[in-house]
């Protein structure tokens, strides 16, 4: 009796995994290559020992027929070996994608030492069954910082604050932007997960709703395939609070939809903010509360409401501040 193409994690059944494509043959197996090589060497041998001139270039031209033929042969076995690597892969993702919270073959991180050590890292990620993500989630209800559009504060008046902006972001972009205005048309690059335009948000905001269920004709496991690059980069999971972790989204009385995740130590959802928000969230904090305090006080407030303001965006403000940049040069000709 035919054993079904199904297994149980954690008791809940796994939907049966579609079946893999064949390998593909490889040509010229049926003789061992090592014998092939010596007896062509031993054909052009006997080739070159004939005497009779005409006789030996018969000779040598089979023999190099012969062993262009095995040339022609070792290169095709050459790409079907190829072939063959990638239809393994294949079945091995096709059978891992059925595992929540694995790693995808080119996300392993090379290991150092030991085989033992190597497999140690992959064994010690917990499983987590779709059914914990999509119900078991439970998140936290605080209110999120959405900051409000400055024009002016903190004795500093529109055109002041406008400057200010516009030098933010040219330092926060390397100068792709060279004022608010140019915003709408700039793209973050995808790898940088710290600086994200509203569309890009927003797509992230999709995966993270239909990770659970799928989407786009596509099922819960081909969904997850299509957007593994955004998994291994968020890491959309429950089991571990801290950085990057906690993955959820939140819904305000509005109706607006925000990416959220975990504080470091979980108690709270911080958001994701887009890039046209980063100033005014970091004016806010920095010039409105702290009163121009520094670099530790402005990170520390930020990591308790913001999922992406990392040090390099603070210290860019912090460049850009007028009122900081003059008293560091007051202090300079005291």
């Amino acid at each position: 009796m035919a054993t079904p193409n199904k297994f149980k994690s954690d008791g809940d059944d796994v939907p049966a995994l579609p079946p893999p494509p064949p390998l593909p043959e490889v040509a010229g197996e049926e003789e061992d290559f090592s014998t092939t090589l010596e007896r062509l060497r031993n054909e052009v041998l006997l080739a070159k020992s004939i005497t009779e001139e005409s006789a030996r270039e018969k000779s040598l031209l089979d023999a190099l027929k012969n062993c262009r033929k095995c040339l022609e042969d070792a290169e095709e076995a050459k790409v079907v070996a190829t072939r063959r690597v990638a239809a393994a892969k294949e079945v091995y993702e096709n059978a891992a994608q059925a595992l929540s919270g694995y790693t995808p073959l080119n996300s392993r991180i090379p290991g150092s030492g030991n085989s033992s050590n190597k497999r140690a890292k992959v064994e010690k990620m917990p499983r987590v069954s779709v059914a914990q993500l999509a119900e078991d989630a439970s998140y936290p209800t605080n209110p999120l910082y959405l900051p409000p559009r400055y024009t002016q504060g903190g004795s500093m008046d529109e055109g002041l604050v406008a400057n200010f902006r516009d030098s933010f972001l040219r330092q926060l972009t390397g100068g792709a932007v060279q004022s608010a205005t140019d915003l709408d048309s700039f793209v973050p690059p995808p790898t940088n997960a710290n600086l994200k335009s509203k569309a890009q948000l927003k797509e992230w905001i999709y995966i993270a709703e239909h990770w659970a269920t799928g989407a786009d004709g596509l099922d819960a496991g081909q969904f997850r395939a299509k957007h593994k690059t955004w998994y291994s980069r968020m890491k959309p999971v429950t089991y571990k609070l801290g950085r990057r972790t906690g993955i959820h989204i939140r819904e305000t009385e509005d109706g607006k939809k925000y990416l959220c995740r975990h504080s470091k130590d979980g108690t709270k959802s911080i958001v994701y903010l887009e890039i046209g928000q980063v100033f005014d969230a970091l004016f806010e904090m920095h010039v409105m509360e702290l009163g121009h305090r520094g670099r530790d006080a402005t990170k520390n407030l930020a990591d308790e409401r913001y999922a992406n303001l990392p040090d390099a965006q603070i210290r860019a403000f912090l460049d850009t501040c007028p009122q900081c940049a003059a008293r560091r040069t007051a202090r300079a000709f005291s």
